[in-house]
């Protein structure tokens, strides 16, 4: 089994203008590449899950997702070679459908444990909203490892979550509360 790291998209990779649909919008958010480097340098598959409830809306279909996840994974190779994303995994599901896949459910962590052999255990999550962390927690993965960025206004990259967040990893799983950068 592999340990996976599990990534949220809008508002914790990319800059997130609500319902992106169009690749040329797609801006990486400061230090994104660099932490996910780090992440598979420090033996982590970096898996990205995603709701995307602008396709259930009407908004986009599939086709738009796909090509923003693309166009996210070529500016991360482009920043930097070791940034890559081993797969990505999506709820095209809206709020009001109850699909077990839509976070703060647990259904997309869950596939991708079954699909690419991970430890959910092993592994860690972040986030920028409490449907990230629940959703990680509901998956079984311990509460040290689960981190939930703060205010927008003074978010901390990417990398800075995940240089806080690496250490953590060899706490003890008792009794602790996710973490939450302000």
């Amino acid at each position: 089994m592999i340990r996976a790291a599990f990534l949220d998209r809008d508002g914790t990779m990319i800059h997130d203008p609500g319902y992106l649909a169009d690749p040329a919008g797609v801006a990486l958010l400061d230090g994104t590449a660099a932490a996910v480097a780090l992440l598979r340098r420090s033996g982590y598959t970096v898996v990205v899950v995603s709701n995307q409830s602008g396709v259930a809306r009407g908004l986009y279909g599939a086709a738009g997702v796909a090509a923003v996840n693309q166009r996210m994974m070529d500016l991360l190779a482009a920043v930097e070679p070791e940034a890559r994303i081993a797969a990505v995994y999506v709820c095209p599901h809206g709020p009001e459908d109850g699909c077990p896949c839509r976070k703060p459910r647990p259904g997309l962590l869950l596939r991708a444990a079954l699909d690419l052999d991970i430890d959910l255990a092993g592994s860690l999550a972040v986030g920028d909203s409490s449907r990230d962390v629940e959703a990680a927690l509901a998956a079984g993965i311990p509460a040290p490892r689960v981190l939930q960025l703060g205010a927008p206004d003074s978010r901390p990259s990417l990398l800075a979550a995940i240089q806080h967040l690496l250490p953590q990893v060899s706490i003890s799983r008792g009794g602790r509360t996710p973490g939450v950068i302000p």
